[in-house]
């Protein structure tokens, strides 16, 4: 009996009501000596409990998708499969390097070093964004080439991640375990070394405003798209050419990761949505009108101009309308636009799920992103407003 059919919701509505009718029913007339009998009571009031309990849990997962089957729930999802190219690989274009050249990095001094470890070092800050007045935290790995003496000329490529609705930015350097994935591809030559920036998404309380900018609201996409970058721009060693930047996200960061590539080509080279809509589903933009649409990207492949911007949408059958969302927007895109598609059959909305695919998605980023040793920084030594640790 699978775990979202509706003979085993049944099934369990049915023990929620039996096992409390059978508990007054049964109650005095439990046989054997009183250390028997209060056993046999508590046995029945546990079992009444643990019903109630696991219905609560039935219906959550059947109404978010978190887990499709049993294996899902397990672990054990199958294969992930093989990415799809939908559209002709994009030839990559070098967009100018902005700024001046600044070797002292002054926002360095708002980061404190939060994990050294054998694969690289993570350091920690809370910044309030000069141009979005948004204040959040940004978590930055950086992998263990950083210090060696053969990178020491290198501009590494970055990748700003994501978290889901509600969710933290540390889940991607923890649960998701993105710097080993890293660590161990590099170390595999796989591909090559990232700097990973692990950025607030929600900072608008208990609003959703889908990284977006909302009028007369919380202006996330200027948050994400120029504070966040600037911020680690002139704070490491980091390439600032569109070509060295990607964006990765699962769940409501997956819609996050791909609309704000459409939404900025000068800034993003290439995205990949785990699990992400094609459409915004907060509560700040209403379906319908200009903004809604202008933050779908669904809507952008449709009817924006096609711009040199490679997607890679992940995501299973099982998982609600994840897979023919992502079809659609592979038969929206135009060239230069890539849309590539990784659908595996099977598989809830779960960080199982997600994690499957991370290595792929990693390694198809490192295809399309390229590091440099030409670019320079732009400064911006007084504009954040930092908290230290």
């Amino acid at each position: 009996m699978g775990l979202t059919s509706g003979g085993f919701f049944a099934l369990v509505i049915v023990g929620v009501v039996l096992f409390p009718a059978l508990t007054l029913l049964l109650w005095n007339r439990l046989p054997g000596p009183k250390p028997v009998k209060f056993g046999s009571r508590l046995g029945l009031i546990l079992l009444s409990q643990g019903m109630a309990v696991l219905l609560a849990a039935l219906w959550i997962n059947n109404s978010f998708q978190l887990y499709y089957s049993w294996s899902d729930l397990m672990g054990d999802n199958g294969a992930t499969g093989a990415i799809t190219a939908a559209t002709p690989q994009v030839i990559k274009t070098t967009v100018s390097a902005k700024g001046g050249q600044s070797d002292a990095l002054p926002n360095f001094r708002l980061f404190t070093e939060a994990h050294g470890m054998a694969y690289g070092t993570e350091y920690q800050v809370t910044v309030t964004g000069p141009e979005s007045r948004i204040t959040g935290s940004v978590d930055v790995w950086l992998p263990a080439q950083y210090t060696q003496p053969a990178y020491k000329n290198t501009k590494f490529p970055v990748i700003e991640l994501f978290p889901g609705t509600p969710g933290t930015p540390q889940t991607w350097l923890t649960a998701m375990q993105a710097p080993w994935v890293v660590s161990r591809q590099v170390d595999s030559g796989a591909q090559h070394p990232f700097v990973l920036v692990a950025a607030a998404i929600n900072v608008d309380g208990h609003h959703d405003p889908d990284c977006s900018n909302i009028s007369h609201g919380p202006q996330v996409a200027t948050w994400l798209t120029q504070d966040v970058r600037n911020l680690v721009e002139t704070s490491f060693r980091v390439s600032s050419s569109r070509d060295a930047w990607g964006l990765m996200g699962y769940s409501e960061g997956g819609l996050c990761a791909s609309k704000l590539a459409l939404q900025y080509p000068n800034e993003y080279a290439a995205a990949v949505s785990i699990s992400g809509d094609d459409h915004p589903d907060g509560d700040l933009l209403a379906p319908g009108t200009t903004a809604y649409e202008a933050n779908s990207p669904l809507w952008l492949l449709k009817h924006r101009k096609p711009e040199n911007v490679a997607l890679l949408l992940t995501g299973t059958e099982q998982d609600s309308d994840v897979a023919s969302e992502a079809a659609a927007m592979s038969r929206a895109a135009k060239s230069p636009t890539v849309v590539d598609t990784l659908i595996s059959p099977r598989g809830g909305h779960n960080i199982g799920v997600w994690k499957s695919v991370e290595p792929q998605s990693f390694i198809w980023l490192s295809e399309h992103l390229t590091a440099s040793n030409s670019t320079t920084y732009s400064a911006l030594p007084e504009m954040f407003n930092g908290v230290m640790g």
